[in-house]
């Protein structure tokens, strides 16, 4: 009996060290696939080995307290840290960054198209999380042990001492300003990668629930003068000679500017792109440095809406989407203003945003059913098809801004119809796939632009086609690296058909350059909010900021001082005007 017992409890113990072992290791990869280089750097950062020890060791060291019966509860926390792992690891690949915590509440943003988005993001590497977490499951299930004893306080203790000692020895080995290293994040994955799963959890915890920051006194003075002093404060339009023109906006998903004028088996990928980009009366910039962050695609329709840059950490249009903000459609008065989207109005908040960017109707995916039978359900063709037979509705002027998404991942085989691209063999898969999806997009730009003309409109109404983000780099498709790309790699492009200026501008310009060039272009500039951007038609912009690591793109010169000063003053401005809105909304309850 007493031999038997010894056994339980050694049985006890190793699937315990088992349980640690396989958190630690799954954190351990995760740091290491999202900020330490990879796997091949495995054997170089054993200060963070001793980090995800320790963090391993106090998340499951309640076990040894449970009463026996309970201890399968410790199957909870390796269960959620699994999932949570491969979440976070797809992710970054897309967003370079860990999911904020907040983000995991965005079950709005649930769909088909992220499922599959989320199944081609995988790797094989991954099962160097999923193998240990089944194989402790495989393991647990043949031994048909049990625990020996409930809650026993010598090995928590224990467990406890080991989580410190290995702590201390993580971040002593390190040796960086603690105070710094704890209360900074400069990105969450290198937060996490340096400090470990449960300090990084509680740093996101307190953020999530303090997430509104209060302006101060001393911050909106520094607002009012940067805006006086270092924004540009002009009401002349010298660029456009009639007012008064109609404005469609396209944000195109995914679209890089690489594939404009590409031939593939000697066809163009974008023949309506191409044409559009070699007329005269056209501003062609293409090497436009993506700006979003958390929000993605919502991140650039906020840019692109407002002239405001997005918020570093979350997600702008779901956490501070009711603004108010200034707006395009705001600077244009009297203009009929409508938004089509392809998706469900829930998506991004977009229900929401719509009002908040001054947009009079908003026609989501339920306003598309019809159009979506009409065309096998290809979002493009529909999205196009229905924005086409709304334009006898529009009172003249108007603006219409239009999302596509036929371009989002994955670029599967059904996707689309299949065309001369995908029967290609001079590209990889993922290229044939994106490429055809780029061309059928194209074509549905072209249909919109014929509608137009017939509608006798195509005269009177300027054309401006963006892209929201980028998505497959050209060093990719060339078999190249992805540390060996510059501005013709990953570049998305900004196209403004039917104004007063011919212009390619080759330098390197921000999303946020967009939102005042419109303005130019519709000679809308009486409204004196500019952005925080710079017209390309007025200053010579030549650089823009990643805001994944504040990285200057471009020339580190000129425009850099004012560009980083904007990324500090974009989220105050952001945060006083949710925050007094949401207080006036708060007094006016009272009331």
């Amino acid at each position: 009996m007493e031999s038997s017992l010894r056994h339980n409890k050694r049985w006890d113990t190793l699937f315990f060290v088992s349980c640690v072992a396989v958190a630690a290791w799954q954190c351990f990869v995760l740091a290491l696939d999202t900020q330490l280089g990879g796997v091949g750097n495995l054997f170089h950062h054993w200060h963070v080995v001793a980090i995800s020890i320790a963090n391993a060791l106090l998340l499951l060291s309640p076990y040894w307290l449970l009463p026996r019966r309970w201890r399968w509860l410790i199957w909870i926390p390796l269960t959620l840290l699994t999932l949570w792992c491969m979440i976070q690891v797809c992710y970054c690949r897309v967003y370079d960054d860990l999911m904020p915590w907040r983000s995991l509440t965005l079950t709005e943003n649930v769909n088909s198209t992220l499922a599959a988005s989320t199944l081609d993001l995988m790797r094989w590497q991954d099962l160097l999380i999923v193998a240990p977490y089944l194989l402790l499951i495989v393991v647990s299930l043949f031994s048909c042990r049990k625990p020996s004893v409930s809650g026993h306080i010598k090995p928590f203790l224990l467990s406890l001492a080991g989580c410190l000692v290995l702590a201390l020895a993580g971040y002593v080995i390190k040796g960086e300003n603690y105070e710094k290293r704890f209360l900074h994040n400069f990105s969450n994955r290198d937060y996490f990668a340096q400090n470990g799963l449960i300090p990084y959890g509680l740093f996101s915890l307190y953020q999530s629930l303090f997430n509104t920051h209060k302006v101060t006194d001393e911050e909106r003075a520094m607002i009012d003068r940067f805006l006086t002093q270092d924004c540009p404060q002009y009401s002349d339009n010298p660029y456009c000679s009639v007012s008064g023109h109609n404005l469609v906006l396209f944000i195109v998903e995914s679209l890089h500017t690489w594939p404009i004028g590409m031939e593939v088996d000697g066809r163009e990928v974008t023949p309506v792109l191409n044409s559009l980009v070699n007329c005269d009366s056209v501003i062609y910039a293409p090497h436009v440095l993506f700006q979003t962050s958390h929000g993605h695609s919502s991140d650039a329709h906020f840019i692109y809406n407002t002239g405001l840059l997005p918020l570093r950490d979350g997600v702008v249009a779901v956490h501070h989407g009711e603004g108010p903000y200034p707006s395009l459609a705001a600077a244009l008065p009297g203009y009929d203003c409508r938004e089509v989207i392809c998706t469900p109005g829930v998506n991004w908040n977009q229900n929401v945003t719509a009002r908040t960017y001054g947009f009079d109707s908003l026609y989501t995916r339920e306003h598309l059913t019809q159009a979506l039978s009409r065309h096998n359900n290809i979002d493009d063709a529909a999205l196009t098809d229905f924005a086409g037979e709304l334009l006898p509705q529009l009172r003249q002027p108007f603006f219409l801004e239009m999302v596509t998404m036929t371009m989002h991942t994955p670029y599967t085989d059904g996707k689309v119809p299949p065309s001369w691209i995908t029967a290609s063999d001079t590209l990889n898969a993922e290229a044939r796939g994106y490429l055809n999806c780029v061309h059928l997009t194209d074509s549905c730009i072209g249909a919109f632009i014929e509608a137009l003309q017939h509608r006798g409109l195509a005269q009177n109404t300027i054309v401006a086609i963006v892209s929201d983000h980028t998505q497959l780099y050209l060093n990719r498709v060339l078999g190249k690296t992805d540390y060996e790309w510059g501005p013709n790699d990953w570049g998305i492009p900004l196209i403004i058909a039917g104004c007063d200026t011919t212009l390619r501008y080759e330098s390197i310009i921000g999303q946020v350059d967009v939102f005042p060039t419109l303005l130019d272009v519709m000679g809308a500039n009486a409204y004196p909010w500019k952005g925080l951007g710079h017209s390309i038609l007025r200053y010579p912009v030549k650089s823009a900021i990643q805001p994944r690591n504040m990285s200057v793109i471009g020339d580190s010169t000129g425009l850099t001082t004012q560009q980083r000063q904007a990324w500090d003053v974009s989220p105050l401005i952001i945060f006083d005007r949710t925050t007094r809105f949401r207080e006036n909304n708060n007094n006016n309850t009272t009331k």
